[in-house]
């Protein structure tokens, strides 16, 4: 079932990208295709932006469209002896996550938000995780309790990083392992596949896990949203463990039983040490050394907008506390192989620029991977050049993973906002620097996302 709903979503986004005539049809996204069990009939869920009449405008020609669509589908799905009645709903979930987005970011100078808590479980065994993005975060000082008790009564903790993770995530992951680890926990690192390799140097990398066999409490690091858990996503949603949420994303779904989620923090890293102060918990050097790495990395080596003078007086505490800022400075910026120069290289030569170079973007594809002898982790330093050109105000990469899978960086400049140009996509992050993966072949994401780009650009 899980095959069937996969190829009707993959080739419903093709078509209406490709035959569609209606440009607010090819703009839309299939979000979800769920068949029954005779699949006789299917659930359509598709994403559109726009206003309430322009988005029901767009479900209305999809659905005088069925009969076109499926008798397209049946010709393209020839493993399908009878193609399922389609029922187009709105999934209103990415337009609900872009009105957040802008309204979080118009808080700026709002007074403070009247505490909250964490929310005890649900009667029925939930442990309170929603896909729901959240307005108003419970302060450290609310939910630091309930951690408390999460650590106390649990030994075998999970501290678990995000698929593709970056130093700012697996850094606060070991960080907070060896924080547990000093004071006689049994703590669990965990990366889903596939393991960073380039991320070796941090302390602890060596105790990464594959799978526990005991879990009493899972603590994530820098995820906003379960589905970049990759292959570990169902451990966080089979409600069996209690799952402590710590991030600084604003487009946090708050999918924790407790959510510490801090976006004016210049990095998951830096949420970490002020609940291992707020908690009294020891920070060794092992740690000290990971959470200057996350903080480093994050701020671009102390050069991006989220360098702040907290920032940069919890560097000096690291460095205090037993990190070595010129050993991580190298590590994170000056131990590339080979293979990742060579693969820039290609990436570069390929580079397009439009709208007056306000646009800049580029793509890595698995050819290129081939030809330079590269892994897909050497491709992170790619969308850092691209952010170099002097006109850049929007930077995209396009990554190539599998023939009908995409993976999008977007960094910005001045107005821009990567949010905007991600979550319709499924993705998220922060203003200056968001991603998503979109479930479509290279030639046609690149379409969609560059069409949404200069659309917003020409806006500005």
């Amino acid at each position: 079932m899980l095959r069937v709903a996969k190829q009707l979503r993959e080739e419903l986004s093709m078509l209406m990208l490709t035959e569609m005539k209606d440009p607010r049809i090819r703009m839309a996204s299939v979000t979800e295709v769920r068949p029954s069990r005779d699949l006789h009939s299917a659930v359509v869920k598709v994403s559109a932006l726009g206003t309430d009449a322009e988005r029901e405008a767009v479900m209305a020609g999809l659905r005088h469209a069925e009969g076109f669509l499926r008798s397209t589908l049946g010709d393209r799905l020839e493993n399908l002896k009878t193609i399922p009645k389609l029922h187009f709903v709105l999934d209103d979930s990415i337009a609900y996550a872009v009105r957040v987005s802008s309204m979080l970011r118009q808080l700026d100078d709002a007074p403070p938000t009247p505490p909250a808590v964490a929310r005890p479980p649900h009667p029925s065994g939930d442990t309170g995780m929603t896909a729901t993005p959240a307005v108003a975060w419970p302060a450290l000082s609310d939910v630091a309790g309930e951690v408390r008790r999460i650590i106390d009564s649990s030994h075998h903790i999970v501290c678990m990083a995000h698929k593709d993770a970056d130093a700012d995530s697996l850094g606060s992951a070991l960080a907070f392992a060896a924080a547990l680890r000093a004071i006689g926990k049994a703590p669990h690192p965990v990366v889903p596949d596939p393991v960073p390799f380039t991320l070796d140097y941090l302390p602890g990398f060596d105790t990464l896990e594959k799978a526990p066999e005991r879990i009493d409490a899972i603590f994530t690091f820098d995820c906003a949203t379960t589905g970049r858990f990759g292959e570990k996503r169902s451990l966080l949603e089979s409600g069996a463990h209690p799952v402590v949420n710590i991030d600084h994303h604003v487009s946090n779904t708050a999918y924790g039983s407790v959510n510490l989620i801090q976006a004016d923090a210049s990095a998951t890293g830096q949420v970490v040490f002020r609940l291992l102060r707020a908690l009294d918990l020891p920070i060794p050097p092992e740690a000290a050394t990971n959470l200057y790495a996350a903080l480093l990395t994050d701020t671009g080596g102390f050069r991006h907008e989220n360098t702040t003078e907290e920032a940069l007086r919890l560097g000096a505490d690291l460095v205090h506390l037993g990190a070595d800022p010129a050993w991580i400075a190298l590590k994170s910026y000056k131990s590339r192989a080979v293979s990742t120069l060579r693969l820039e290289a290609l990436a570069v030569a390929t580079m397009h620029s439009e709208l007056e170079g306000r646009l800049v973007w580029s793509a890595v594809t698995r050819g290129m991977l081939e030809e330079a002898g590269a892994a897909w982790q050497e491709t992170d330093g790619v969308i850092d050049v691209l952010q170099s050109v002097s006109t850049m105000t929007v930077a995209v990469l396009f990554k190539e993973l599998q023939p009908e899978l995409t993976k999008i960086s977007v960094r910005t400049r001045g107005d821009a906002d990567a949010t905007d140009l991600c979550t319709p996509f499924g993705g998220g992050g922060h203003r200056r620097a968001a991603g998503a993966e979109v479930h479509l072949p290279l030639a046609v994401a690149q379409e969609r996302v560059l069409q949404l780009a200069r659309d917003q650009l020409r806006a500005a």
